[in-house]
């Protein structure tokens, strides 16, 4: 990635993340594009089997309930790998400033999981699901938002 010292822009869902290097006010280009598809699956999709069952001494009888959701794992999997390419780019020096968007819920666990040194780089968070914009509707909505 490039070390210009820019910003940088990460626009997100929970499995898609592509990371821009921005140079205000018309320059955004794309650097990198993490991908993690299987996040897109359904619960049933990502676990190996159907829960076990159990009967009791009476003639009841019951599944086991799964402690976490699959689904959720490998979404949280995916932010802590966002926030270990931040913080790379941080000590890298490939970026000044960093600007957020992703809906809410990926937006909180990006949160919990970066450092506070790139959170001192955040300069502006947007809690939408952009990612299926197409670059210059993005570079646009920062245009009109920044």
């Amino acid at each position: 990635m490039t070390s210009n010292n820019g910003s940088w822009v990460i626009n997100t869902n929970s499995n898609t993340c592509r990371i821009y290097q921005y140079h205000r006010p018309d320059q955004l280009t794309l650097l990198k594009e993490l991908s993690h598809p299987e996040n897109k699956l359904r619960d049933i999709d990502l676990t190996s089997d159907k829960p076990g069952h159990y009967k009791t001494g009476s003639t009841t009888h019951g599944a086991y309930a799964q402690a976490s959701d699959p689904k959720e794992i490998k979404i949280d999997e995916f932010s802590r790998e966002i926030a270990k390419e931040l913080d790379h780019g941080r000590n890298t020096q490939a970026y000044k400033k960093l600007i957020i968007i992703a809906p809410p819920h990926m937006n909180g666990l990006l949160n919990q999981h970066i450092n506070k040194h790139v959170k001192e780089l955040v300069v502006h968070v947007f809690e939408k699901d952009l990612i299926k914009l197409p670059d210059r509707e993005l570079l646009a909505y920062l245009q009109a938002n920044i």
